[in-house]
């Protein structure tokens, strides 16, 4: 079945997804959201999940690449854990995408001006994640300073020569790194902090390698379409729940450092496996919403 992408062209979670695809050579459709709130063609499905991306299997929601990654792998084709890392790779994207995330922000927006971003981007995040455009000015040298020892590990890394963290193959440790500097690079006022992150021996090849496999075959989709493929029905829920929680009952799942209002529904998995809340969508009948374990808030609802 076609994954659907919910995206906009400036996240770099939403790159990160994109070149998954790239990697696994396979088609995808594309459903463009905004990059602040409303996002109904997103949130109909989620319930009230609005970070991007998000991505769409049927009638199977997946919210986080911590989410998505693992149902890319399901689909086929090359790996995104490959050996002899394997699983770990999950515990390097969860780094990348973790402390070295907000290192990445404040080293590619910590030096942008104000009127760069938008009057309701700014708005957006400060309502949402409390971003201080002024703390994160005062900031950046220091985070900026971080995110450079990740270009650093990641040189020594390929020292020895391989191709990609893991070895020959890229996985989602190299997806979850490429995607922290696509973002300093893709802005105009962190150039020169992009230059030197790519001035380290092996990253700018590295890098290189990664792009060229592209974004796969891209498909777009209006969201109307895309809901029609809810009408499937959802895939069998593997796992358990974890206490306290039990099977079946009301939950909300909001995200960690996220003032957006949580996803209901009934729990049907909770363990270290991921997250699982079944919702009745109109138009389109019950979805299963997908989350990681990690990073996830679960309350009784």
């Amino acid at each position: 079945m076609l994954p659907i992408l919910y995206h906009y062209d400036a996240s770099p979670f939403a790159e990160l997804v994109r070149a998954a695809f790239g990697v696994k050579g396979i088609a995808w459709g594309s459903v463009m959201v905004p990059n602040i709130l409303p996002k109904p063609d997103q949130t109909r499905l989620t319930g009230s999940y609005a970070r991007t991306p998000m991505v769409q299997v049927g009638a199977d929601i997946y919210c986080d690449t911590g989410a998505i990654l693992p149902a890319l792998e399901a689909l086929g084709g090359r790996s995104l854990y490959p050996a002899p890392l394997g699983p770990l790779h999950r515990m390097i994207a969860s780094w990348a995408n973790g402390p070295q995330f907000f290192a990445h922000v404040g080293a590619a927006m910590g030096a942008m001006p104000a009127d760069a971003m938008g009057e309701g981007f700014i708005k957006d995040r400060q309502a949402r994640f409390g971003m201080d455009l002024g703390q994160l000015g005062k900031s950046a040298p220091h985070l900026t300073g971080q995110a450079m020892v990740a270009s650093a590990w990641l040189s020594d890394t390929l020292a020895d020569g391989r191709a990609f963290i893991s070895g020959d193959a890229p996985g989602a440790g190299d997806l979850a790194l490429y995607s922290n500097l696509w973002f300093v690079a893709a802005v105009p006022f962190a150039a020169d902090t992009a230059a030197a992150m790519l001035a380290r021996p092996h990253v700018a090849d590295w890098y290189a390698r990664l792009a060229g496999f592209g974004h796969g075959d891209r498909q777009e989709l209006t969201a109307d379409a895309a809901l029609a493929h809810a009408s499937a029905a959802p895939l069998p829920v593997s796992g358990g729940v974890d206490a306290p929680f039990a099977a079946g009952m009301m939950v909300g799942v909001a995200q960690e450092g996220n003032r957006d209002a949580p996803s209901v529904g009934r729990l049907l998995r909770c363990d270290a496996g991921g997250i699982v809340i079944a919702r009745d969508v109109d138009g389109a009948g019950t979805v299963h919403v997908h989350f990681p374990r990690l990073g996830q808030v679960v309350v009784p609802a």
